[in-house]
């Protein structure tokens, strides 16, 4: 058995979190909530591209720490992270330790020998994760972007545009698949399609044990009898909960009834090469001259945006297009009769 660590990485709503929680009742493996570690990143000055060498003080390196173990208290609830704390103020400073030792801690405390961590958004940190554990096996979860659209419009976290979403799949899956390939060596990463996992999870498991080194079990189809005790309680009762459930090939085909014509049209359109690549053929819906053009001009904008933020790897349109200047527009009256109520008055 393999002690690799092992990473679920893909689009969000995409099955990641099945996945993770299908892997976690296997009598080996430990895979916590999504840890988030690179995310905290972006809210300090300090860069995880020089992980073996922080140039922290150690009063730095302490708040890193704390701020790390504050961040993740709710997903690790089980731990004492005051031990945990101690022994990662106790070693060198490094940006592996925090990440490893919280994971391999939480692992243990299961009687687990293996540990692994499922964040989508790692597709784009997959070549400091592939430097820090350079055994490391990668499982990138594919879906029908028809069905992981319908599934990012039902979650308020996500836009409820279908153009943007659509859009901000096709990035990950063309965008930060190219990273994932050009980071990780083809033997130690494995493509995994949603449809095949709950169409016929014990062959799709068996080659996921066998990728990972490890033996298949059957307990892991039954990971929906405690699944909810490795869930945030929101995400178990709210935006997760079919994964509390028992695996069904339903959930795949659901997206059929949850989008109009003219979404499944526009995502088609989108996303026309990774379905083809994938085996996922169109249903050719038709797409109105009206449809076509809001198409070409939200695409133009996204395009525009991702120029803007292009230095931020997990770049995506979340909110409406020109909501800045839709807000601007709409407070202009208020702002002039302030500005005219003001002058009136100075004069007077």
């Amino acid at each position: 058995m393999s002690t690799a660590p092992i990473f679920i990485v893909g689009a969000n709503r995409s099955g990641t979190t099945l996945l993770r929680l299908v892997l976690n009742a296997h009598s080996e493996i430990a895979i916590p909530d999504e840890i988030n570690y690179f995310y905290g990143f972006t809210k300090t000055e300090i860069s995880y591209e020089a992980w073996t060498e922080p140039q922290l003080s150690a009063t730095e390196y302490e708040a890193f720490v704390d701020r790390f173990l504050d961040a993740n208290r709710p997903k690790v609830r089980e731990l004492d992270l005051s031990s945990v704390r101690a022994e990662l103020l106790d070693g060198p400073q490094d940006f592996r330790r925090p990440y490893q030792v919280l994971l391999t801690r939480w692992a243990a405390h299961y009687g687990k020998a293996r540990w692994g961590e499922k964040t989508p958004g790692n597709i784009y940190h997959s070549n400091i994760l592939i430097d820090m554990f350079p055994d490391a096996r990668f499982l990138h979860v594919v879906r029908d972007p028809r069905g992981g659209v319908a599934s990012m419009q039902r979650v308020s976290f996500f836009s409820s545009d279908a153009t943007f979403n659509a859009l901000n799949r096709h990035k990950i899956m063309t965008h930060g698949r190219d990273w994932l390939a050009r980071a990780v060596p083809a033997d130690q990463r494995m493509e995994v399609r949603y449809e095949d996992l709950v169409g016929a999870p014990q062959h799709t498991l068996g080659r996921i044990c066998g990728f990972l080194e490890t033996a298949y079990e059957p307990e892991m189809l039954r990971f929906h009898q405690n699944a909810d005790r490795f869930m945030l309680d929101e995400a178990a009762s709210t935006y997760n909960q079919t994964a509390t459930r028992p695996i069904s090939p339903t959930e795949a085909e659901k997206w059929r009834s949850q989008l109009s014509e003219s979404e499944i049209a526009i995502i088609e359109r989108v996303c026309a090469d990774e379905m083809d690549e994938f085996g996922y053929a169109p249903v050719g819906a038709a797409l109105s001259w009206g449809a076509a053009c809001q198409l070409a001009a939200k695409r133009t904008y996204w395009a525009f945006q991702w120029w803007r933020y292009r230095y931020d790897r997990h770049f995506a349109v979340l909110t409406p297009m020109f909501l800045g200047v839709r807000a601007r527009l709409r407070s202009l009256p208020r702002r002039l009769w302030a500005r005219w109520t003001r002058m009136l008055s100075t004069s007077s």
